[in-house]
């Protein structure tokens, strides 16, 4: 279980509660990763970039919602367990707030694209539309090209995405010269899979992944 409780989170257009983990917001020991730098756990679980509104049309990003409560654990367990852990738009509404938003600053993009991203790599929903849905599939395609191209090859973290990205998109020399001089788990499984000329994302324990889309 987390040392610090979640806090309470309300949505700054309908008023919808929810339930957020505080920064720092990272996996526990026991957490499932991925190649892509998602994950599940069960102790600290992965509060999304943008949270999808069961109201709203649209999400909204944690930054923008109203904090109502900071409960300790008798708190939290009284008053506040039956609120709904935040999670991210569904892969459609995704793509509508990325069709929606014609203005976006470009942490809040960076913020959506990467969520619609994972939407087809870890949810069935996602994996559906992506299969039988042409325009989705090279909406997706399109959205994953552009986040590639704003990731930046100067700040570590975003170049390992930069990275997958073009693992995921079968761009494996370019996947490979960007993690040239890199070190780390996660950088040497992607290397590994790269020069196997895998595009599947993956468990970062494993060698196999579960979903897979086509190359570009």
């Amino acid at each position: 279980m987390q040392n610090v409780p979640p806090i309470v989170l309300e949505c700054p257009e309908c008023r919808e509660k929810y339930l957020v983990i505080d920064e720092p917001n990272l996996p526990s020991e026991n957490a499932i990763c991925f190649s892509d730098g998602f994950y599940y756990d069960e102790q600290t679980w992965r509060t999304p970039g943008i949270i999808g509104c069961v109201t709203c049309e649209l999400g909204f990003f944690p930054k923008n919602g109203k904090v109502i409560a900071t409960p300790d654990w008798d708190d939290f367990y009284e008053n506040w367990f039956h609120i709904k852990k935040a999670e991210p738009p569904t892969a459609g509404s995704l793509a509508l707030e990325l069709r929606a938003r014609k203005k976006i600053d470009p942490v809040s993009e960076k913020i959506i694209r990467k969520e619609f991203w994972y939407s087809v790599n870890h949810t069935e929903t996602g994996k559906v539309l992506f299969s039988r849905n042409t325009k989705f599939r090279d909406f997706w395609m399109e959205s994953l090209t552009r986040l590639e191209k704003i990731m930046s090859p100067d700040i570590d973290v975003e170049k390992i995405i930069k990275a997958e990205i073009n693992r995921n998109l079968g761009r494996f020399n370019i996947c490979l010269d960007l993690l040239s001089g890199m070190n780390g788990k996660q950088v040497e499984a992607i290397r590994e899979q790269a020069i196997k000329r895998n595009h599947l994302i993956f468990k970062l324990a494993e060698t196999q992944g579960k979903y897979s889309h086509p190359k570009q």
